[in-house]
């Protein structure tokens, strides 16, 4: 992991000063894994709110930290979950491919993983969130990890997923907590229409609340200005739009 950050670039994305910004490297362990995930929050304004983000598939990075910034917002402090390990970096895609596929098969290991930096995100000393005041969210594969936490029974007020996969091993809601939003887009090659009813499906019989935003110009990575593929391209019109629908729901959920 980089020992440092470009923290103009991340204030910009927040909107706030660049002396105002608090970039916290959390280092955790669970089962004798190492992980180093990152907190970010307005030193200037400190929130009492906090949500976890998790990255899409290339893990903690530099464009992991931008792109939260750019969509939670600095009304809350962003805990950037590292859920591979500190000595798991992506370079490519097939390294991170590798990475997010034993965590897709093994979906009770990412439960654990990711309620594991929760419980971290929870009980760090560098900010004091308020009892109550967590959320989590996540971008492509991190949709699907945020997801998978709430199905966990996870005690968090609301989960935001961004492009992410729908789909799960065993679709029950029944322990989800707090509130869905699903910001998905359409032309999206890897979500078909048949997981998105089998997720509306599931939501449903759960009787939670949960909120389905349709974007139909976006695909997958609608968030990432890296992406630029058939079906898995940046929008910048949907991720503008995507962020005021976050901004919005966690904003009312810690009201």
């Amino acid at each position: 992991m980089p020992q440092s950050w470009n923290a103009a670039a991340i204030a910009e994305k927040f909107g706030i000063a660049v002396a105002d910004l608090a970039i916290e490297v959390i280092p955790h362990s669970t089962d004798g894994v190492e992980y180093e995930s990152i907190l970010l929050f307005n030193k200037a304004a400190p929130p009492a709110t906090g949500v976890l983000a998790v990255p899409n598939y290339f893990g903690v990075r530099q464009q992991a930290l931008e792109i939260a910034a750019a969509t939670i917002g600095a009304a809350h402090a962003v805990f950037v979950a590292d859920v591979y390990g500190k000595n798991v970096r992506p370079a490519n895609p097939d390294e991170a491919l590798a990475a997010i596929i034993p965590l897709k098969k093994d979906r009770a290991e990412l439960r654990e993983r990711m309620n594991a930096a929760l419980d971290v995100f929870r009980n760090q000393q560098k900010i004091k969130i308020a009892a109550g005041k967590f959320g989590a969210c996540g971008f492509c594969f991190g949709g699907t990890a945020a997801l998978e936490l709430a199905r966990s029974g996870a005690d968090v007020r609301g989960t935001v997923s961004l492009h992410g996969a729908l789909e799960t091993p065993a679709p029950d809601a029944s322990k989800i907590k707090g509130a869905v939003l699903v910001l998905h887009g359409v032309q999206d090659p890897s979500v078909p229409r048949e997981q998105v009813n089998g997720f509306i499906d599931e939501m449903s019989a759960a009787k939670i609340d949960w909120q389905l935003v349709n974007y139909g110009q976006a695909g997958h990575s609608f968030t990432d200005p890296d992406a630029n593929n058939p079906g898995f391209f940046y929008h910048r019109q949907t991720a503008e739009r995507a962020s005021v629908a976050l901004k919005s729901f966690f904003g009312e959920l810690f009201a």
